[in-house]
C-alpha cells in the first residue's frame, strides 16, 4: 500500500508540473510572438525582463535644487477598453540622483539610488539627506531619474492582447504623486498622455536625447 500511494504522489506530482510548465510556455509565447511596444510617446514604456513583462514609466527633474520627497499616489493605464489600475502596492519606485548634469540631462559621474519603495513597501529612503556643495559652473545641475514599474499579471496581458487583436489601440495614460522640492510641498502634480498600443521598435528618440542616457542603459541596453 505504501508504494502505491508514493507511485500516486509522483504521478500527481509531474501532472501538477506539467500544467504550470504549460501555462508559463503559453504566457510568453501568446505575449512575446506580438513584441508590443508602445506608439507615439516617450512617457510610458512597455518592457520585458527574466521577472515578466511590465509597464516603465519614467519621470525626470534637472535643476539647481533638492527632491526630498516623491510619494505615488494613484493612476492608470488603459489600453483601448481595458483600464489597469496603478495602485501603490502592485508597483515599484526608484529614484536615482545624478548631481552633475547639464540643462539638456547629459550627466558625468554616478547615479545614486536615492529611494526604493517594492510593492509599497520603502526600502531605501535617502531623498532628504543633505547634498554636496557644487563647486563647478553654474550650468552644473542636479538630475533626478525616477522610475515607476507596473509588472503585468496573466489575465492583464491576455486582456492587453485581446485589446490588441480588436484593434482597440488608443490608449493613455494618468499618474499623480506628491513632491517636496527645497522643502516646500507641491502635491496634486501629475502626469498625462495618450499613446498607441504597437507592435515594433522604440520610438527613435529614445537613442537620440541626452536626457535618456541612463533609462537607456538601465533598461534597454544588455
Amino acid at each position: 500500500m505504501k508504494t502505491k500511494i508514493n507511485v500516486y504522489l509522483i504521478i500527481t506530482v509531474l501532472f501538477v508540473a506539467l500544467i504550470f510548465s504549460n501555462c508559463a510556455t503559453t504566457r510568453q509565447n501568446d505575449f512575446s510572438k506580438y513584441n508590443f511596444t508602445l506608439k507615439n510617446t516617450l512617457s510610458i514604456f512597455l518592457l520585458n525582463n527574466e521577472n515578466g513583462y511590465y509597464f516603465c514609466i519614467p519621470l525626470q527633474y534637472i535643476g539647481d535644487y533638492q527632491i526630498n520627497r516623491f510619494e505615488f499616489n494613484n493612476g492608470n493605464i488603459k489600453i483601448g477598453d481595458y483600464d489597469i489600475p496603478l495602485k501603490r502596492d502592485e508597483i515599484n519606485i526608484f529614484v536615482y540622483l545624478n548631481e552633475a548634469a547639464d540643462e539638456n540631462g547629459k550627466a558625468i559621474g554616478e547615479y545614486d539610488l536615492v529611494y526604493m519603495e517594492e510593492n509599497g513597501s520603502v526600502l531605501v529612503s535617502k531623498m532628504s539627506e543633505p547634498l554636496g556643495i557644487k563647486n563647478e559652473p553654474d550650468y552644473i545641475m542636479n538630475k533626478y531619474d525616477i522610475f515607476i514599474e507596473k509588472y503585468l499579471t496573466d489575465d492583464e496581458m491576455k486582456n492587453i492582447i485581446t485589446e490588441y487583436e480588436r484593434k482597440n489601440v488608443n490608449s493613455n495614460l494618468s499618474i499623480w504623486f506628491d513632491l517636496t522640492i527645497d522643502d516646500e510641498e507641491q502635491n496634486g502634480s501629475g502626469m498625462l498622455d495618450v499613446f498607441e498600443l504597437d507592435s515594433g521598435s522604440f520610438n527613435d528618440y529614445v537613442w537620440v536625447f541626452p536626457h535618456f542616457e541612463f533609462f537607456r542603459d538601465k533598461y534597454l541596453v544588455n
